[in-house]
């Protein structure tokens, strides 16, 4: 292997999957976890990969094993069911605080522009249906929601909401991708 390159090790089944309804999870299986909403369907699990080529002069036919993954994103496109402030705190660098107004009390929500070590979630996972109605868990490791922040007006007072949960690689395990992917049997 050339100096400074790797190669990720791509699990088997990490292919763009779509999902139906499930619960959302922080941290799944470690300490601290907590629910963060559930999902609607429309949800999916998305992975990018760049496959290099490499070329190189003379070859006498096919040359397949002169390619290698030189990218492996996975990100977690999830619908919430119902949108308020704990949907939003996870996996955002926000800070949440309380206030209070003539009406009431509030969550007054700041939005961090530095991000550190610290806002990176250990996990998110989903788990529940496919779109097939087979059941999973899908764990994506190293989690920061930064990609997408989107909220859309659908009924008079229905929002839409779709966050997107992007896993990043380790400095410890630069081989290893962020995700895991189980079926289980319901």
């Amino acid at each position: 292997m050339a100096t400074n390159t790797f190669d990720p090790a791509v699990p088997e089944k990490a292919n763009d999957i779509l999902l139906g309804e499930g619960v959302l999870y922080k941290n799944y299986g470690e300490s601290g976890e907590a629910v963060i909403g559930a999902t609607r369907g429309g949800s999916k699990l998305e992975i990018e990969r760049v496959i290099k080529e490499i070329a190189y002069d003379g070859a006498m036919g096919p040359t397949k094993g002169l390619r290698r993954y030189d990218r492996f994103v996975a990100k977690l496109v999830v619908n919430f069911l119902k949108l308020n402030y704990v949907n939003l705190a996870y996996g955002v660098p926000i800070t949440v605080s309380d206030g209070t107004d003539a009406d009431g009390t509030y969550k007054k929500i700041a939005f961090d522009l530095d991000i550190v070590a610290a806002d990176v979630l250990t996990n998110i996972t989903f788990v529940g249906q496919k779109h097939d109605g087979s059941y999973c868990i899908i764990k994506v490791e190293n989690a920061l929601n930064i990609d997408n922040i989107s909220l859309e007006f659908k009924e008079k007072d229905e929002i839409i909401s779709e966050m997107t949960y992007t896993g990043f690689y380790t400095a410890a395990a630069p081989t290893t991708p962020p995700i895991v992917i189980q079926d289980e049997v319901a």
